[in-house]
């Protein structure tokens, strides 16, 4: 087994009032790839042009992802669910955690 994938993001983001666990790693990016119907190519320029869709959209499908890699459901509304993270204040830890799964090699702060 090829263990030399460092691309992995874990976070917690707070959803009506409970704390969910988030994970995001290639299978989160097929996930968003699907549901959001865009291509590979077309991910980094959607996380660039619309930051306030695409940045709680990586956070609810690692939320998502989470789950499933866990054995568990999350039925929640998309919709709601980015409303409430915007709204919430976890927008700038989730950028960050999505800035250092991209590039793995920066550390934390720099």
């Amino acid at each position: 087994m090829n263990t030399s994938n460092t691309f992995r993001g874990e976070f917690e983001v707070e959803f009506k009032g409970k704390a969910l666990k988030a994970l995001f790693t290639m299978n989160a990016i097929r996930l968003i790839l699907n549901g959001e119907g865009i291509k590979l190519q077309e991910f980094d320029k959607w996380v660039a042009d619309d930051p306030l869709t695409s940045v709680p959209c990586i956070a609810y499908y690692s939320v998502v992802n989470w789950h499933v890699q866990n054995g568990k459901k999350f039925g929640a509304n998309k919709e709601q669910f980015i409303a409430l993270i915007l709204d919430g204040g976890d927008i700038e830890k989730i950028t960050e955690v999505i800035g250092l799964a991209l590039s793995p090699e920066e550390e934390p702060g720099k």
